[in-house]
């Protein structure tokens, strides 16, 4: 007999099954509601938890590679240090789930729903994240290269040092959000929302941030060479030792509060 329990110790489901992951199937298909359940380190890779009901489970170091989690309910779940590499969370719910040290290569979040969320440290490289939800996550530390985050909701999120190269952000809103230190170099920000964000010392060396809309931000000793800022707004931004080395600044509009906007020949 198989028992799934909640972290309180009551019994959430018992199964004939022969392991862990039969029974949580099981569990699944008959729609048991398995919020709070303790599953801390177990190997659910491939597993099918389609429209799952998880919300404050504890999922931390378990392997959930490949697995399809499509719509599932995590709100709250503990994940840290757990494998989703390659997952499907489509439409998946993570609000205020912890995720630190969690690895999602290569997972699939489209439409996702991540306010709030614990992403620090996370591995997200070569992610899909288009129009997923995160404002107000912390993905400090985080990788995230090559990463797809078109019309990405991070207004206040907290992602200092993260690591974006080579994502495609067109179209996201990070209004308000620090991204300190973190590197953006080589990745597309085109008609992005950077009003009050904070880039201070980031790296976006060779991005294309054309028609972004930088109002206000915090700009002072980010690094912009060779970046194209075609029709940026600038205006009240802060530029203190920002670097423009090579950057085209053909058409940008605006005035910043502080700092020079300089730069030599566009390449």
């Amino acid at each position: 007999m198989i028992e799934i329990r909640h972290k309180d110790g009551h019994l959430l489901y018992a199964s004939d099954a022969d392991d862990v992951r039969e029974a949580i199937e099981h569990a699944v298909s008959r729609r048991v509601d398995l919020s709070g359940a303790q599953l801390g380190g177990a190997d659910l890779g491939s597993i099918n938890l389609e429209e799952a009901k998880l919300a404050g489970a504890n999922l931390a170091r378990a392997s959930l590679r490949g697995a399809n989690l499509e719509e599932v309910d995590m709100t709250g779940a503990i994940l840290t240090d757990a494998r989703l590499d390659g997952a499907n969370l489509e439409r998946a719910d993570l609000d205020g789930a912890v995720l630190v040290g969690a690895s999602l290569r290569g997972a699939n979040l489209e439409e996702a729903r991540l306010k709030g969320a614990d992403l620090s440290r996370a591995n997200l490289d070569g992610v899909n994240l288009e129009e997923g939800d995160l404002r107000g996550a912390c993905l400090e530390g985080a990788s995230l290269r090559r990463a797809n985050l078109e019309r990405v909701r991070l207004e206040n999120a907290r992602a200092s040092g993260a690591i974006l190269a080579g994502c495609n952000l067109e179209k996201s809103d990070l209004e308000g959000a620090d991204f300190s230190g973190a590197d953006f170099a080589g990745s597309n920000l085109e008609r992005i929302d950077l009003r009050g964000a904070k880039l201070v010392g980031a790296r976006l060396c060779g991005a294309n941030i054309e028609r972004a809309d930088l109002g206000r931000a915090d700009l002072s000793g980010a690094d912009f060479s060779e970046a194209n800022l075609d029709r940026c707004d600038i205006e009240g931004a802060k530029l203190d030792g920002a670097r423009f080395e090579s950057a085209n600044i053909a058409r940008v509009r605006g005035r910043p509060a502080s700092g020079p906007l300089s730069t030599g020949p566009y390449r």
